[in-house]
């Protein structure tokens, strides 16, 4: 993964973890606002360079799918903690599984394409 993508995980993971423990020191050492504008700014830097660069299509279908695996082990982990989304960000939300199924369906058809460029 590249480093921008391990920044940008980082911070989703400190702000999930803000979410579910609200009262942990974490959550008050660093406002949720910075680390949704530093995200903000990350993201238009990775957009911008992923535009310039021409990326190799297997390398980004493994950093979604990692990204992904991560995101729902996370959730699994902190609602095994005991902890409780704030935001509404659990397992069983159904906005979380229609997002989940656009990302996999996503994921196929890059895989789809992957697959017709090496043929």
């Amino acid at each position: 993964m590249k480093s921008l993508q391990v920044i940008t995980l980082i911070i989703f993971t400190l702000l999930i973890v803000n979410d579910y423990f609200p009262n942990l020191s974490l959550a008050r050492s660093i406002p949720n606002d910075i680390l949704l504008w530093v995200i903000f700014g990350l993201f238009i830097i990775s957009f911008l360079f992923d535009r310039i660069k021409s990326a190799n299509h297997k390398e980004k279908l493994k950093s979604q799918i990692l990204s992904l695996i991560y995101f729902l082990s996370l959730l699994a982990l902190l609602t095994i903690l005991g902890g409780q989304s704030t935001a509404g960000i659990t397992i069983d939300s159904p906005f979380l599984w229609l997002i989940l199924l656009m990302s996999c369906l996503d994921i196929y058809s890059r895989w789809k394409k992957l697959k017709q460029e090496q043929t």
